[in-house]
């Protein structure tokens, strides 16, 4: 778990049981070796019993079951034991347990390729045991992190291909070779497709996605559980505008967030697969997939659009400030509409953090103001040079999710 995964959870005050201190990552990838990032060993079990136990402490029915089958039409999930659960309105988490929604694009288009995960407990010698590790193999790549003082988990991740013809524990112990020839295969692997995929692009009102059941992420990217986290978050506004008759509102917001995080995080993988710097077949295909398209694009010059953003808790079409390093847009800064801060300059340069307060933002605190001019410069404004925006709106179709667009 990073940091910032870590830091939102307390803000929202829900439990952090199981999570650990943070450690640093020890890294070999290409050029990239030695201590990189942090990140916070967590043990799922206890983690996950924890939210549990915070849902019902706030009221929630905890049902323990397997689905047979989901009507969202008539809003309906039937358990496997034959029980009938009905809600106004329901949400897919299950996952990539979940269907995929049916789409006129090609799932070689949706879903990058084929991956396994393998992992397990191995023995102390296998690996290092001080620090979490990850480390790019002709095979695919490692991760491992030490458990206690005699147990470490290890992850392989290698391709679909490496499986061959075998089946079952065959299957795997040939993945896990090819990435990990000199360690002996865990007594008890856990095996995951773990291909990264965009399952469902377009909203159904009667059942929204979260998580991986709308976009499932490669795990190299480390981005999966916040994109859990934030998904969560705009489950609520979602289903204030489903439930007041505003789908439309929910389907432009749904497709931006979505779409967004799955072609963005895709190209950043490739850029990360690029790194490693090794030619064999498995690092080829993934430094290729999806396409060309730079991950940050560094050519957009600041102008508006039309965009529905999330403001006290609800869904409102707003003007943002697209800008290069807010290429989905930006609409507050510091609790204010960034827009219309804009336009009071009429066009004029942007001034000093002094005279920005005092002239534009007379009525915020001082450290407000000054925190929104520091942001304003970090977008590419200059002080006393002329805006570098556009003030027409040039855009306003919501993101579109089709990687050629």
């Amino acid at each position: 778990m990073s940091a910032r995964v870590a830091a939102i959870l307390a803000r929202h005050r829900l439990p952090l049981a199981g999570i650990g201190p943070a450690a640093q990552r020890h890294v070999g990838w290409g050029g990239f070796q030695g201590g990189q990032n942090s990140e916070h060993p967590a043990d799922r079990t206890a983690f996950d019993a924890g939210l549990l136990e915070a849902a019902r402490a706030e009221g929630v029915s905890v049902i323990y079951g397997s689905v047979s089958s989901v009507r969202p039409e008539a809003g309906e999930i039937r358990l496997a034991d034959g029980t009938c659960l009905s809600a106004r309105l329901l949400f897919e988490a299950r996952g990539r347990r979940a269907p995929r929604q049916s789409t006129e694009m090609q799932r070689t288009e949706l879903a990058g390729p084929d991956t396994i995960s393998v992992a397990g407990i191995v023995p102390p010698h296998a690996g290092d045991m001080e620090t979490p590790r990850i480390e790019a193999r002709p095979g695919g790549w490692v991760w491992s992190v030490p458990v206690d003082r005699d147990r470490l988990w290890l992850q392989a991740v290698g391709a679909a291909a490496a499986l061959g013809q075998a089946r079952g524990k065959t299957a795997v112990a040939a993945l896990w070779e090819s990435v990990l020839a000199e360690t002996p295969l865990p007594r008890h692997p856990v095996v995951h497709a773990i291909a990264p995929r965009l399952a469902a692009p377009d909203l159904d009102p009667r059942c929204p996605r979260l998580g991986d059941a709308a976009v499932a992420l490669d795990p190299l990217s480390g981005h999966g559980m916040f994109w859990a986290v934030s998904s969560a978050l705009m489950a609520v506004p979602v289903a204030r505008a489903l439930l007041a008759g505003q789908a439309g509102l929910a389907r432009a917001f749904y497709r931006s967030r979505v779409a967004e995080t799955f072609w963005r995080q895709a190209r950043v993988g490739r850029d990360f697969y690029r790194a490693a710097g090794l030619q064999t077949p498995f690092w080829q295909q993934r430094a290729a997939w999806p396409d060309e398209a730079p991950a940050h694009d560094t050519d957009i010059r600041p102008h508006t659009a039309l965009r529905v953003v999330v403001q006290d808790g609800h869904l409102v079409r707003r003007e943002v400030l697209i800008t290069r390093d807010a290429p989905g847009g930006a609409a507050f800064a510091a609790g204010q509409e960034i827009v219309p801060l804009l336009r009071r300059l009429n066009g004029q340069p942007l001034p000093d953090a002094d005279r920005f307060h005092s002239t534009v933002l007379p009525q915020a605190p001082p450290q407000a103001a000054r925190a929104i001019h520091q942001w304003l410069l970090s977008q590419g404004f200059t002080e006393g040079a002329q805006i570098p925006w556009d003030t027409a709106n040039r855009e306003t179709d919501p993101c579109n999710y089709d990687p050629a667009a």
